[in-house]
C-alpha cells in the first residue's frame, strides 16, 4: 500500500558514465553509512513498482534494484541510459535519477509522479534550467529519443520539443521539498564528496 504513489512508474537509476572527475564509481561511494546508490535505491522503493539499473558494469549493481540493464544503443550517454531504461520499463512511465544525487527526495518524487497525467515529461526547473537527471519520461518518447540518438543528437533537453512537457518551477517544489538544493546536489569530485558527507 506505501507503493500507491507510484503505481505505474518504473524507477531508473543511471549508473553509466565514465567517472572521470572522480575517478571511482559515483554510485559505489559512501554518503554517510550508506552507498549513494543505496540512498536513491531506498527511496525510491516506496515510491515505484520496480526499480531498473542502467550501467555497462551489470556485475557491480546486482542487487541494488529489481533488474540490472545495460543501454541499447551504446555511447550516448544519459540520453542512451534513459532510452534504454523506457524500453525495458514494465510500466508507462518511469522517474529516472542520476546514480550520483546523494538527497533524492522522497517528497518532490511523489509531486513528479503526481503531475505526469496528460505529458510525455515532467521535469523540474531549478535556478532557471530543467533537472533532467531527476524527472519522469513516458514510454511515448521512446521513439523520437530513438530519431535523436540516431542522428548524434545525445543531449537529453534537445528532444523536449517533440513532447509535451510540465516544467515544475521552484515555488511549486518548495511546498513539499524545502532544500532544493541539497536534493539537487551532484556527487562529481572528491571535494563535492566531501561535502556531501557534510550535509548528511
Amino acid at each position: 500500500m506505501v507503493k500507491q504513489a507510484g503505481e505505474g512508474v518504473t524507477g531508473i537509476i543511471l549508473a553509466g558514465g565514465k567517472n572521470a572527475r572522480m575517478g571511482a564509481e559515483k554510485a559505489l561511494l559512501k554518503v554517510g553509512p550508506y552507498f549513494i546508490i543505496e540512498r536513491i535505491s531506498g527511496v525510491l522503493k516506496n515510491l515505484v513498482g520496480e526499480i531498473l539499473v542502467v550501467t555497462g558494469c551489470p556485475e557491480k549493481y546486482t542487487g541494488y534494484g529489481d533488474r540490472v540493464i545495460s543501454d541499447i544503443i551504446t555511447g550516448r550517454g544519459p540520453l542512451g541510459g534513459i532510452h534504454a531504461g523506457l524500453v525495458h520499463a514494465s510500466y508507462p512511465r518511469a522517474l529516472v535519477t542520476a546514480c550520483d544525487m546523494p538527497f533524492v527526495s522522497a517528497g518532490l518524487a511523489r509531486l513528479i509522479i503526481k503531475e505526469a497525467t496528460g505529458y510525455d515529461v515532467v521535469v523540474p526547473r531549478y535556478r532557471g534550467y530543467p533537472e533532467p537527471l531527476f524527472a519522469l519520461y513516458g514510454k511515448s518518447c521512446i521513439n523520437i529519443i530513438e530519431h535523436r540518438l540516431a542522428e548524434g543528437r545525445n543531449k537529453i533537453t534537445g528532444f523536449y520539443d517533440r513532447v509535451k512537457v510540465r516544467y515544475l518551477e521552484e515555488n511549486e517544489m518548495a511546498i513539499v521539498e524545502p532544500r532544493l538544493d541539497r536534493v539537487f546536489f551532484n556527487v562529481n569530485t572528491p571535494g563535492d564528496l566531501e561535502k556531501a558527507n557534510l550535509l548528511v
